[in-house]
C-alpha cells in the first residue's frame, strides 16, 4: 500500500468530551468505522479496529496530552514505523472546515501531537489537521478546544469530518501526495 497503514485519531475519551472541538480526530475515526461497518474495540491504551483493506484505525484512550503512549504501543504491536503512521487532530490555526495533510513537521503548539513526537522520538509521520478556527477573543485556548461545538456550526463540523475520513482513505489507497492534491484545497473553491 502506498499510504499510511495506521491512523491514530486524537481526542479525549468519555461522553463529557465527545462533542468538543478537541475531539475532531475521534469524530473522524467514528465516521471511518461507521462507513466500513466495523466497531472499535477497547484495548486499554486505545480503542481500535481494522478497516477493510487492512488499514488499522485507533483512538487513544489516554486523553489528548498522553496520546504518544498509544501511538508507540500501536506501532510496536503492528510492527510499524512512524512512516506508516497518520495522526488526525484538530487545528485552531485553520478556519473551520479546512483540512491540512502533511508528511511531517512540528507540533505547532498542539499538545497531543507534541506528546506523539516526544514518545516516538521523531516528527517524521504524516498528520491530518482539521480546522476548528481560532478561539474567540478573550477565550482561553484550552477552554475553547474543550468547549462544545455550537449548534450553528455542527453541520459544517460534520461535513469537515466526513471530508477528513475521505482524505484518510485516499491517502491509504493512493498515498499522501494524492490526498494532499485534493483535500488541502479550500472546500469552498472546489
Amino acid at each position: 500500500m502506498p499510504g499510511p497503514r495506521l491512523v491514530l485519531c486524537l481526542g479525549n475519551p468519555g461522553p463529557a468530551y465527545s462533542l468538543t472541538w478537541h475531539n475532531a480526530g475521534f469524530w473522524t475515526a467514528d465516521v471511518l468505522a461507521a462507513e466500513a461497518g466495523v466497531s472499535m474495540k477497547n484495548a486499554g491504551l486505545f480503542a481500535a479496529a481494522r478497516l477493510p483493506g487492512g488499514l488499522e484505525l485507533a483512538k487513544p484512550m489516554t486523553f489528548m496530552n498522553e496520546s504518544g503512549r498509544a501511538a508507540a504501543a500501536l506501532l510496536r504491536i503492528h510492527d510499524l514505523t512512524p512512516d506508516d503512521l497518520l495522526v488526525v487532530c484538530d487545528e485552531t490555526s485553520l478556519p473551520l472546515g479546512r483540512l491540512r495533510l502533511r508528511k511531517g513537521g512540528s507540533a505547532g503548539g498542539h499538545k497531543g501531537l507534541s506528546n506523539v513526537i516526544s514518545c516516538l522520538g521523531t516528527d517524521s509521520f504524516a498528520r491530518l489537521r482539521l480546522g476548528i478556527g481560532q478561539a474567540p477573543e478573550g477565550v482561553d485556548l484550552a477552554d475553547y478546544v474543550l468547549s462544545k461545538v455550537p449548534r450553528s456550526q455542527e453541520e459544517e463540523a460534520s461535513l469537515m469530518t466526513h471530508r477528513a475520513a475521505d482524505c484518510v482513505m485516499k491517502a491509504f489507497d493512493e498515498g499522501i501526495e494524492a490526498a494532499q492534491d485534493i483535500f488541502n484545497r479550500d472546500p469552498s473553491q472546489a
